[in-house]
């Protein structure tokens, strides 16, 4: 389980991180010609490719895309096998996006080896941190700013393309494009009040222990997602005119879910 920690509101929430157009095919099954943790593009095995050994997360999104250009269907991912047999679950995944840059590429490569990683039954989770895969370096406030004076000067949105190009900063679009492919869920009671985590680190700080550390890295990692999920929203209501809401909660979720439910009722009905 790959889990994003960010403050929100003087909270720090985990919020788990998955692929949007991904979802679970099979349960506990084992393919006589299929392994454990495999990826499965139209008949290419990554297991057999020359990414099977890379240590870069970039690089499994290389292979499925390197193996969907010609045909660009959905592929499989199979997990690890369950602890005590040689079962395993099987997801079925949307072709990748374009490629924008090297720390989108990672972040997705890190989604889809969460998905190879995944025991069955288990819910080990890693941290997620932007800062570190690279993701806030190109949301500068130089190229944001650009952003924002030509949608507040041009009112013609077919123009902004050409301009968004000559200005260097077509990849902002692109990025908040991109980062829609995921699912990000907040984990139901894991939600912790930011004062009480700064009152145990202070307090922890005094003996030096490694839960202390722990802490410390924990909370700076929470503060940082939030500084860089803050621009990628703040790029989007530039954009589009409405803020990311990339992240919700399993209620948030099931209430859209019923109110989409009940506008199509409404419409077969009319």
């Amino acid at each position: 389980m790959l889990i994003l920690p960010i403050v929100n509101k003087n909270r720090i929430l985990n919020v788990h991180i998955k692929l949007k157009n991904a979802s679970k095919v099979r349960h506990r099954v084992n393919f006589r010609d299929t392994l454990e943790s495999e990826i499965i593009v139209n008949g290419k095995k990554l297991s057999e490719s020359i990414y099977n050994n890379s240590k870069n997360y970039s690089d499994t999104i290389s292979f499925v895309r390197n193996n969907s250009l010609l045909y660009p269907r959905n592929y499989l991912v199979t997990t690890k096998e369950e602890r005590q047999s040689n079962l395993y679950d099987v997801y079925e995944v949307a072709p990748p996006p374009k490629k924008v840059n090297e720390s989108l590429d990672i972040l997705y490569g890190r989604v889809l080896t969460d998905m190879r990683k995944e025991i069955p039954g288990s819910n080990n989770g890693k941290y997620l941190s932007f800062e570190q895969i690279g993701l806030g370096e190109d949301l500068t406030d130089e190229k944001i700013y650009k952003l924002q004076r030509i949608v507040k000067e041009v009112r013609d949105t077919e123009k902004w393309p050409e301009l968004f190009e000559k200005e260097g900063i077509a990849d902002l679009t692109s990025t908040v494009d991109f980062i829609r492919n995921f699912d990000c869920t907040v984990v139901t009671d894991t939600t912790i009040p930011e004062a009480s985590l700064q009152d145990t680190i202070n307090a922890l700080d005094v003996i030096h222990t490694r839960d202390s550390k722990n802490l410390k890295n924990y909370y700076n990692m929470a503060l940082s997602n939030r500084d860089i999920y803050a621009k990628l929203s703040y790029i989007n209501q530039i954009i589009y005119k409405e803020p990311l809401n990339l992240i919700q909660s399993k209620k948030q979720k099931e209430k859209k879910l019923i109110k989409k439910k009940e506008e199509v009722d409404y419409r077969n009905v009319a």
